[in-house]
């Protein structure tokens, strides 16, 4: 996805009208922190600290685990995948399935980890 620094800039004053940012400065937007499963977890985005998933559906983005690089006027998001990252994926369990993965393979490839007994 590619915005325009002023299209940017709107989607993020429609909850954060307090933002102020310099796009001059090379932290004005800035990864702070990465979830375990290398989401974003905060963001800079001038004065503001964003948490990832905020980010990610003010601009319509698939996740929040996301890239990005400013090129002149614009900034490109580059997306990995779909999703929160904190559970099992539905069209990834059915992928998997369809490669013939039984329920607790599946399972164990969302949920690292995890030890299914009978109880």
């Amino acid at each position: 996805m590619v915005l325009t620094k002023d299209e940017f800039v709107s989607k993020i004053k429609e909850k954060h009208n307090n933002l102020e940012i310099d796009f001059s400065k090379e932290d004005a937007l800035q990864i702070k922190e990465k979830t375990d499963s290398d989401r974003v977890k905060t963001l800079k985005v001038g004065n503001l600290e964003l948490a990832g998933v905020e980010i990610r559906t003010l601009l319509g983005l698939r996740s929040a685990d996301f890239t990005y690089t400013i090129e002149g006027d614009n900034i490109k998001f580059s997306v990995i995948g779909y999703g929160h990252g904190v559970g099992m994926s539905q069209t990834g369990a059915d992928a998997l399935a369809k490669q013939g993965q039984n329920y607790e393979e599946i399972i164990k490839h969302f949920y690292t980890g995890v030890e299914i007994i009978d109880m």
